[in-house]
């Protein structure tokens, strides 16, 4: 077996080349040659991940949005490309930046020989990724290939929603689901790096144990957002083959959501019985009596308050009670495009206005308005102002034409028919004055 020189692959000794720019140390090690680990151009940032003790960097955009321009100078500054020489390698981007206090927890391997690409790779920041741990290997020769850098760097603002990334300085390369500078910077199969490298379709159960080994909360509630049904859980089970270790993982994962699922089934289905039966027993829950049932009220087609058919009746009681409320009041003929009740609310405002120009009327009138103006009533209180008025009136009417006492003048008067005929006598002689 040849023994490739320093020339030939970097600095690494993997005798067992799975493909163009991916091979095996003698240790099982996976070494991943020239990977585009950054690139220069523009970049965009959501402005709350510029930001500082003092508060935002770079001032974003209407949408909130930054674009950073991160240019070759910087990219390929001997200090940037120095600062990521044997950095280690994660899963997924950690929450802090690796330290001496957790580089065990979280270093899956080592990124070394850093340098600027060449020809069309010239935009290129490339890196050879010495692959260490088993998970890690595991996913990338499944299909995690993309990369992400972690790094300190300065903001320069060039105007608002824009910035320049200055002074960069890294310290680990994530292997993640999708980086910030796309499917460009990512583990690659062939010589030359392409967007289109055909890479291993990763399943749901692929991205669901990634997020999970490299605790990534959000990948993995974005992994299970975006699960599938149960049926293409199954079809996927049965048409791919099981990981050597992980078989018995993914199918106790599988089995769990299936059974929550079918959990939550049936606690949607009891919560939907008992609310209805819940339903039904409200509406049969016996009163012992009738006090706590509502009047059904008359059908009311036109408004609210009294009900007016519109017939001659109903037209004969308004004039009839509007004479006792205002005396030569006339009722004007209802035009067909008024409702009737509209027409009969106005009729009755009008009288109960009209009866307050009298003394009477205004007495009768405030008795049922209580201080309110006439015009600020509603059609049910008119009615029952008008209607109140007019029987309160109608009763004052009645109790003065009925005499309950003589008057003093009927006093003296003779009382027998020779009286009567002596006092005729006299008048007719001219006795009488």
């Amino acid at each position: 077996m040849k023994v490739r020189t320093q020339d030939e692959a970097g600095r690494w000794f993997a005798p067992e080349r799975l493909s163009a720019r991916q091979s095996m140390t003698p240790e099982g090690f996976l070494l991943c040659e020239a990977v585009p680990i950054a690139r220069t151009g523009t970049l965009v940032y959501d402005e709350s991940e510029l930001v500082n003790e003092d508060g935002p960097i770079i001032e974003g955009g209407q949408d909130g949005l930054v674009t950073i321009e991160r240019n070759p100078d910087q990219v390929f500054r001997p200090e940037t490309i120095a600062s990521f020489e044997g950095k280690p390698v994660t899963m997924s981007h950690p929450d802090d930046f690796v330290t001496p206090a957790n580089w065990r927890e979280l270093s899956m391997g080592i990124t070394q020989n850093v340098r600027q690409g060449d020809g069309v790779e010239s935009d290129l920041m490339l890196a050879d990724l010495l692959i260490t741990d088993s998970v890690a290997i595991e996913e990338v020769r499944s299909g995690l290939r993309q990369v992400s850098c972690g790094y300190d760097a300065e903001y320069e603002q060039l105007a608002v929603g824009r910035g320049r990334q200055t002074n960069i300085v890294g310290n680990h390369v994530a292997l993640v689901e999708r980086g910030r500078c796309g499917p460009r910077c990512a583990i690659g199969d062939s010589e030359v790096a392409k967007t289109t490298d055909a890479k291993p379709q990763r399943t749901w159960r692929d991205r669901v144990m990634t997020a999970f080994r490299a605790k990534d909360e959000a990948a993995l509630e974005e992994a299970l957002e975006g699960a599938k049904t149960g049926d293409e859980l199954e079809e996927e089970e049965n048409d791919r083959p099981a990981k050597t270790g992980d078989s018995k993982t993914l199918d106790a994962i599988l089995k769990t959501m299936k059974a929550l699922d079918k959990r939550m089934g049936d606690m949607e289905g009891e919560v939907k019985k008992l609310t209805e039966d819940e339903d039904e027993d409200l509406d049969n829950v016996p009163t012992g009596d009738d006090v706590l049932e509502a009047e059904r009220a008359a059908h009311v087609p036109d408004a609210s308050g009294k009900v007016y058919t519109g017939d001659a009746a109903v037209l004969t009681d308004l004039r009839s009670r509007a004479e006792i409320l205002a005396p030569g009041m006339s009722i004007p003929t209802r035009d067909s495009k008024v409702k009737t009740s509209d027409h009969v609310c106005a009729c009755q405002r009008a009288a109960l206005a009209k009866a307050m120009q009298t003394e009477d009327g205004k007495t009768a009138v405030n008795t049922f308005l209580f201080g309110r103006q006439i015009s600020a009533l509603t059609a049910d209180q008119v009615a029952t102002a008008f209607m109140g008025a007019s029987e309160l009136i109608r009763a004052r009417n009645n109790a003065g034409g009925s005499r309950t006492k003589v008057a003093t003048s009927d006093f003296g008067r003779p009382g027998d028919v020779a009286a009567i005929n002596a006092a005729n006598k006299a008048f007719w002689n001219g006795t009488r004055r």
